[in-house]
Order: C-alpha cells, then structure tokens, then sequence
C-alpha cells in the first residue's frame, strides 16, 4: 500500500490508520514505519529486482534498449538518473513478448557532464550484468536532446526521443511568429486567471448559460507539452463570445488581454488542422517546399492539394496562418532530416512489416540498407549506428521528411532486387494491418526466421522517445514531495523502483502473471 498509494511510512503509524486495523482485527499490532523503511520496502525492492533479472536473463540475444532522463528534485536538492529498459522476452519455443521496466532512479549529485552521465550509466549496467550473471548488450540508448545526453550516449547508438523534437518543431515556430506569440500571450493571461479568481471562473459559468456553451473551464497549457497549448487554444474558442465578454469587462492583469479577429482566425486555424494541410501542400515536392517556406505573405501554399481541398485551404487560411504553417514546415523539415542518415530509423521501419520499405521517400537507398541489414546480421551487431562509408549511405541530404510522413503504404509487397535468404522471403511475405502488433508478427515467425527475427525483435522493443523515463519523474516527484524532503535517496529509488515496475507489470506484463 505504502508503494503503490505513494504514502508517506509514517501512515502506518497516524491514528486514523489504527484505528481502522483495530477495528478489523484488534489482536493486529502494527509495526513502526522504521520497520517498514528498514526491512518491509527494502525485501519488496529486492524480490522485484530479481523477478526483473530473471526477465532480463531471457532476453532475445541478450540485448536491451534504454531510455534515459535527468531530473533535479526542487524539495531535497538531489538530482537523479533515471534508466528504463525495453526488451524482448523469449516466451517457450515459439513466442515471444515485448517487455519493459525500470532498471534505475540513482542519485547523481556530481556535474552532469557527459563523462559523468556515460560512467554512470556504464556502472548501473555493470551492476545488472552482475545480478543477471552474463553480458548485456545495450543496443541503443534514447534521449533528450541535450548536448551534454547526446554526447555522453553516442557510442551507444544515441537516438533523439521523437516526441521532443515534435515539441521543439511547434515551438520554435511559434517563437518565430509575431502573430502567433501574441495570441499564445494573451491565451495564457487569460486562463491562468480564470483558474486562480473565483470571481473569474464564476462569470465563465454565468456567461455560460446565458450564451447557451458548454459548461466548460478554460485550460492552461503546459509549456513543455505542445499539445496542450492546442487544447488551450480549442477551448478558447469554444468559448470565444464569453471570453470576448469577459476580457472588454474587465482587464486581467496589466498586459492586454483583447484577442484581436485576425488571432482569433490563428487560433481557429490551428484548431481545425488547416495549417497541417499547408504543411502537407508545403512538402508536395523540394522546390515547392522552398519556394512556399521562403516566398513572401501572399504565396499560394495549396500547391499539390486536392483541387476541392486546396479551395478550401486558400479560402479559410490566413495570413498569419500560412506563415505559421511555413516556419512549421521549415522546421519539421529540418530537425528530422537526420532521421535519414541514421540507420537505426530506417532499419526499425524496413523491419517493421506494416511498413517495410512502403513508407520510404526515394532518397532512401533501399539496397543499401538492406546490405547494412545482412552485414549486421551477419557480424552479430546488434548495435545501430549512423552510416559512416559509401556502401552503407542510406540516404541523401535532400530527403525530405514530409515525402516520408505522407508516403502511403503500398498495394503490393517490394520486389526489386532482394537478396536472397530470409530478408528476400520477409520482404516478399504478405503485409499486416497498421493495427497489428509487429511483435506478434516476428513470434509467429520465430522458428521460421531465428536470426532475422532475433534481429528485428531488437529493434521493435522499444518506441523511439524517452517519454517512458519523464513519466518516471512525475512519480519521483509525489515520492520526494515538500513533506517528504529528508527522504533518503535510496528510499526514494526503492519506492519509485517497486511504484513502477508494479504498474507495468500489471499493465505491459512485465513479468508472467
């Protein structure tokens, strides 16, 4: 109860909790929390500990994936590294399961230089190895974008969580658009206050009812999630007449807070995915791309759409949201060009068989990555680095990765030039649905494939984003809470250790149930 409710050890001795075991069972005489600091939670962490290396120990060839993160606690002044891994499980002779779990929430109160990070890293895997009685491989590791991180990780095949540089995309672009900083000024004024004055929020709901809206509260964005600064802006204008209403009675707070018809039309394009199909008409073809990114405020940025859809976009966009549109563009473009160079990318989706090679722009040289997928097979090397010779170029430095996000999956299977052997027959085998479980496909055809099956499952167990590790923290931060300040760290990573990996047990089958 302590781990998975996040109650403080002193629960056991308040006067609520006793009173409430007596009453069940009178004859129960409950332990003092340091029996439950000291010897109850530190068992639970060590029994977990080795249901985890057992699963480690039937990892598919050994090999784990990790995702990684750095958080300083604001309450005890500590800062902590945590490590997730990802892995496949061999299940019996023909099946096999994604697993996941928490390897380590360790303290790191030295420099984070990428030294630091890399040392200790190696030192939490050596500890592991130890525990599990063998090598373990780690074939790649993904973080933020931190210079320090990025350095640190890259002889361990470093890739760039996806989900921040989605992150970085919408913000940047936004940073570079006067319209669009604006908006976001005011939106942000304007729903803090609502929610810290009662008198604000009271007025919401009278306006409310009086205009016929939904019984709806405005929402804060959270800067470090772009998407909910689109929800921000969504509720906005569902409830536009009451906001106008509101912000002409009264100013809230010393900076303007009018929004003004042509933000209101921003915020009602982004809202309705307008500026995405600029995104797409932007990326029809290079030289478009340019031209639309670099043209001036009246460029047509329908190209390549749909006559009917393209009407529609050139109808309702506005200025300020084809500008928009153009700096998201520009930027989606340029923080995931990389993504091209690394063969990590490119091998999970050339292994990935609701995809194989369909989802490829025609930059990509498919034979060259499918040379770089027998030599690795053949080396053993589990390890997915960027290209460094000519043979293993896999990509130009003019792919766009709008062809890639907008090609469609293919009709029929590939059959160029294959090689032979297993890659040439998983190429040829029929595709799956979008909705299936690429792991279920490769333990189908375990007994089938080994070898490329061992090497798929290597790099389908893990999703390319750190995101795993944030969620971590969010939970460290109730463990290490302004009450709980002096809670010695290994306490703190005991209880986040047992919290964890009991959740993903129950919810991803951690371990066999």
């Amino acid at each position: 109860m302590i781990c998975t409710d996040l109650e403080p050890f002193s629960v056991v001795e308040r006067r609520g909790f006793r009173t409430l075991v007596g009453f069940l069972e009178p004859k129960y005489k409950i332990a003092s929390r340091h029996y439950f600091s000291r010897t109850i939670v530190p068992e639970l962490y060590e029994a977990m500990r080795g249901e985890m290396v057992q699963s480690l120990k039937a990892a598919e060839g050994c090999v784990i994936n990790l995702t990684t993160d750095l958080w300083t606690s604001n309450h005890n002044a500590h800062a902590y590294l945590c490590l997730t891994g990802h892995w496949c499980e061999r299940v019996g002779e023909t099946s096999v399961q994604r697993k996941a779990g928490l390897l380590n929430v360790g303290v790191l109160d030295i420099a984070h230089t990428s030294n630091s990070i890399l040392c200790c890293l190696k030192e939490k895997m050596r500890e592991w190895e130890e525990s599990v009685g063998q090598s373990v491989t780690i074939g790649f590791v993904v973080s933020d974008n931190a210079a320090n991180m990025v350095k640190a990780l890259t002889e361990y095949g470093h890739i760039r969580c996806v989900s921040h540089m989605l992150h970085l995309v919408v913000i940047k672009a936004l940073e570079k658009d006067r319209v669009g900083t604006s908006l976001l000024s005011k939106a942000r004024i304007i729903s803090g206050h609502v929610h810290r004055s009662s008198k604000a929020s009271n007025r919401l709901h009278e306006l409310q009812t009086q205009l016929n809206l939904p019984q709806h509260t405005l929402i804060t964005d959270v800067k470090t999630r772009w998407n909910y600064t689109v929800y921000m802006l969504q509720r906005l204008v569902e409830q536009r007449r009451a906001v106008q209403i509101m912000t002409q009675e009264s100013n809230m707070g010393k900076a303007p807070t009018i929004i003004y018809p042509n933000e209101w039309g921003l915020a009602s394009d982004m809202c309705l995915c307008s500026i995405i199909r600029s995104l797409h008409a932007g990326e029809e073809s290079e030289d478009e791309s340019d031209q639309f990114m670099d043209g001036d405020d009246d460029q047509d940025v329908t190209v390549g759409l749909g006559q009917d859809v393209a009407a529609e976009s050139r109808e309702r966009l506005s200025t300020a949201a084809r500008k928009l549109a153009a700096n998201l563009s520009k930027e989606l473009k340029w923080r995931f060009e990389p993504i091209f160079a690394n063969s990590t990318f490119l091998l999970a989706a050339l292994l990935d068989p609701r995809y194989k090679a369909s989802c490829f722009s025609n930059n990509v040289d498919v034979e060259a990555l499918k040379r770089t997928l027998l030599l690795r097979m053949e080396l053993c090397d589990p390890v997915a680095t960027p290209a460094r010779n000519t043979e293993e170029t896999l990509a130009t430095s003019n792919t766009s990765v709008l062809s890639f996000l907008q090609k469609k999956k293919s009709a029929s299977p590939m059959r160029t030039h294959l090689p032979s052997g297993d890659v040439e027959a998983y190429l040829a085998d029929g595709d799956i649905s979008l909705t299936d479980d690429p792991v279920k496909y490769w333990s189908d055809k375990l007994q089938c494939w080994p070898n490329l099956t061992r090497f798929a499952l290597q790099h389908l167990s893990c999703p390319p984003t750190s995101v795993q590790s944030e969620r971590i923290f969010s939970t460290a931060g109730n463990v290490v809470s302004p009450q709980r300040a002096n809670l010695d760290p290994s306490h703190v990573e005991q209880l986040v250790f047992i919290k964890v990996n009991a959740d993903l047990k129950n919810s991803v089958g951690l371990f066999d149930q």
